[in-house]
């Protein structure tokens, strides 16, 4: 559910720091908001501190959402945390992976082009298949 950016309370955060939103800022002009903001039934921000301020930065003027009925303090002070601490980063190895991945996904080679060229092709059958 998308709501006015302006209706959003928010409450004093634990997160004083939101760090350089940049590279945030690009990800959402490009891709959009890939996860909504937490809020209460009263439009206070539970989760979401920094997307929420990209988007503001941004000239946004409604923003996805996602309502949870958090009215206890201990709750959404722990869903806070919970956001903030949980994920877990790439490693070298996996980041390093990535970027040769996608490095060759945006500048093929030949063979890596034909290969993409056949998976495509397979799909459409399949999918051709599937309708039948």
């Amino acid at each position: 559910m998308q709501v006015d950016i302006e209706k959003i309370y928010i409450p004093a955060r634990i997160r004083k720091d939101i760090g350089d939103i940049t590279p945030l800022k690009e990800s959402l002009q490009r891709f959009g908001l890939l996860h909504p903001i937490i809020i209460n039934r009263d439009f206070e921000l539970i989760a979401g501190y920094r997307r929420l301020m990209a988007a503001k930065e941004l000239g946004w003027k409604k923003i996805e959402v996602k309502v949870l009925s958090l009215e206890d303090e201990a709750q959404k002070t722990q869903l806070e945390i919970e956001e903030n601490t949980t994920r877990k980063q790439l490693n070298l190895q996996e980041e390093t992976d990535g970027y040769l991945l996608l490095n060759s996904l945006q500048n093929p080679s030949f063979f890596t082009r034909l290969k993409l060229w056949f998976k495509r092709l397979w799909k459409k059958i399949i999918r051709w298949f599937r309708k039948r």
